[in-house]
């Protein structure tokens, strides 16, 4: 991670350490990075959004950037749009999953591509070391039909008419409630939606894709199989089916049924069950493990021409119709692996190893304090052939991060109960 950049973008309490200020200086480093050139900007339904879009248009076009503005708007349709008008990034403000007081901004190159830590290097300079203003400004202009352009090209890779399957939808009053309703019904679903107004203040909370329970309850009753959760920006993904929720790598598992595997592989991180790897290799594939993120996962399938990776938070990318996590694309990548004639078969729900984590807040210098490092190494020897650890700090929330996989459930408790005792004592 660098001075200003996490694991996904800038991110922060908007008016705490993302505010206007650096909103604008972020622009500006943008300008200077990218040389000029438009840059297509989205958001979702954040109360602090479009000051931060304020400041940083400002920033842009006083660097001599161009700002075409898009309004609410997934982040992987701002990554799409990027590529389809050969913009020279695109620009996301949102915080994804996280609750509303927060704020965030990602940025893709040209290809639609989250940019590389030395990129991001790159436009920190420049935020520290501004150049001057530019002789000729930047222009901003709108893009009017930015939505519908993107539900078109989504309904396009899809290619299916699912023949009235219901579907229930949470947008988590989020961006994907400005496209989805309209993309779902293009494909030929009955479609029930919930918390799909641009409430922003109410960005996530209790509902969305970090708490499918919400789609769950709202389901109960009806007649109505399948349910679709999204976070804020609607590049996370969370399923309920037949009365229960369904763990990321099941759905990813299930997303793959479908396809033709390039080279095999399925691209997960080091927090994929083992039971994923397992059933992959049951079936003559592989997988493959990134650092959590779905822009290592991206990473890695660009490079060799992967065409599926994710990982269990719900982040989905299915090559080459995006290159980022898309809920949307990849909700129907699911639907369509068990839809035939408009009847659905039970998804595979795979048989978990047991696997626990706990997300303590903590300051960055744990995961560098010589007790945490060498409780780090001694659980590691103590689940040598039994099970694995994954410590790490969080790239978007002030967190850290303690994963423990075992089939000893009450080893997987005993190990967390002790990084929890030290957590608590850190603080």
């Amino acid at each position: 991670m660098g001075k200003y950049f996490g694991t996904d973008g800038i991110r922060g309490k908007y008016g705490d350490n993302l505010d206007a200020a650096l909103a604008y200086k972020t622009g500006r480093g943008i300008a200077a990075f990218f040389g000029g050139g438009d840059c297509y900007i989205g958001r979702d339904t954040r109360i602090s959004g479009p000051d931060i879009e304020n400041a940083l248009v400002k920033g842009l076009t006083d660097g001599g950037a161009n700002a075409v503005l898009m309004g609410v708007l997934p982040t992987p349709a701002v990554a799409h749009l990027t590529i389809a008008h050969e913009a020279v990034c695109g620009i996301m403000i949102s915080a994804s999953h996280n609750p509303p007081e927060y704020n965030g901004i990602k940025i893709f190159d040209g290809f639609g591509v989250k940019l590389s830590e030395e990129q991001e290097g790159g436009i920190e300079y420049y935020i520290d070391n501004m150049p001057p203003v530019a002789d000729v400004k930047g222009s901003t202009r709108l893009f009017a039909d930015a939505k519908e352009e993107y539900i078109d090209y989504v309904v396009k890779c899809i290619g299916y008419d699912f023949g009235g399957v219901k579907v229930w939808l949470d947008c988590g009053y989020g961006a994907s409630g400005s496209v989805a309703r309209a993309v779902f019904e293009r494909v030929g679903c009955a479609v029930e939606v919930d918390n799909c107004s641009g409430r922003g203040e109410k960005i996530n909370a209790g509902c969305g894709a970090l708490h499918p329970e919400y789609v769950l309850h709202s389901m109960q009753g009806t007649d109505c199989r399948v349910g679709f959760s999204f976070d804020g920006d609607a590049d996370r993904l969370a399923v309920v089916f037949d009365g229960e929720i369904l763990d990321g790598d099941s759905v990813l598992y299930n997303m793959t049924r479908g396809m033709k595997l390039k080279g095999k592989v399925v691209v997960g991180t080091v927090l994929s069950n083992l039971a994923l790897e397992n059933k992959l290799a049951e079936d003559g594939c592989r997988l493959l493990r990134t650092s959590v993120g779905d822009k290592f996962i991206c990473e890695m399938m660009f490079r060799n021409g992967y065409n599926i990776g994710g990982e269990q938070s719900g982040h989905y990318i299915v090559y080459p119709n995006a290159t980022t996590g898309d809920g949307i694309m990849s909700a129907l990548t699911f639907l369509k692996t068990l839809c035939k004639d408009g009847v659905l078969s039970a998804p595979v729900k795979l048989d978990l190893c047991p696997q626990k984590a706990i997300a303590e807040f903590a300051p960055p210098a744990i995961v560098y304090d010589k007790d945490f490092v060498a409780l780090v190494e001694k659980h590691t020897e103590r689940l040598q052939g039994v099970g694995r650890i994954i410590a790490r700090y969080s790239g978007t929330e002030p967190k850290v991060r303690v994963m423990v996989e075992s089939g000893r459930a009450e080893l997987v408790d005993s190990v967390l109960a002790e990084f929890k005792r030290f957590i608590a004592s850190y603080r």
